[in-house]
């Protein structure tokens, strides 16, 4: 809270920029089993670099937020994406993945507008989040005394995309006595305009996206994830 000044006690809920509008709809994607594998290929077979973190996380946020990005078509010339990094096994010594705390960094990679919204913009995305994990590799924690300083101070202004939760939570198999959910919905995500991931309800491995967008942004989103998928 120095951040707003030594001697702000102020419990005002955060503000976040670029409100959505009245008629904003929230819906969630599937990607399937298929559809991830799919989507792995045609990186393989496309692209000029040999890309090291081929995983699900990697073609899932890219192919989501290049389909974003064509859908809202961001007016500055870059855009960030902001995800969080497992700490664990990248601290000297590594920490034990059985360790229960909160052992995570946040990492941000930014792409060029232009690349992101062209018809191989999921690549684009693809190898820009291949570097940004590749950079954590060796000293994840690097500059961590600046990041909320950075985070609230920033030197330009861009639209930026980030992650919310994680695959790995298994948020379908908790139970609290009264059955396991049928849908999983991240509600901070309707104010912070991050996108939700999850596994899929089926348990086949499949990854759910969720998120919010304006009514027409929304629409172009449901056909370009779509028509994406079936064009590759």
């Amino acid at each position: 809270m120095k951040h707003y000044g030594p001697n702000n006690k102020s419990l005002k809920v955060w503000e976040f920029p670029g409100r959505l509008k009245d008629d904003a709809v929230k819906s969630l994607f599937e990607l399937s089993p298929s559809n991830i594998q799919k989507l792995k290929n045609h990186a393989k077979n496309e692209m000029k670099m040999n890309v090291i973190n081929l995983s699900t996380f990697s073609v899932t946020c890219a192919y989501v937020i290049s389909s974003l990005a064509k859908a809202e078509k961001p007016k500055d010339e870059k855009v960030g994406l902001i995800f969080s990094v497992d700490c664990r096994t990248r601290l000297e010594p590594s920490i034990s993945s059985m360790y229960f705390g909160n052992c995570i960094a946040v990492q941000k990679i930014e792409l060029e507008t232009k690349k992101l919204i062209e018809k191989d913009g999921f690549l684009s995305a693809l190898e820009g989040i291949d570097e940004g994990l590749n950079k954590v590799k060796n000293g994840v924690l690097d500059g961590a005394e600046n990041w909320l300083h950075d985070f609230l101070n920033p030197k330009e202004s861009y639209k930026i995309y980030s992650t919310a939760g994680s695959p790995r939570f298994d948020v379908y198999d908790i139970d609290f006595g009264f059955g396991k959910p049928k849908k999983v919905d991240m509600a901070s995500t309707d104010k912070t305009g991050a996108f939700s991931l999850s596994e899929s309800k089926n348990h086949n491995g499949g990854i759910e996206i969720g998120f919010a967008l304006d009514k027409h942004e929304m629409e172009a989103f449901s056909t370009l994830f779509v028509q994406g998928l079936e064009s590759i």
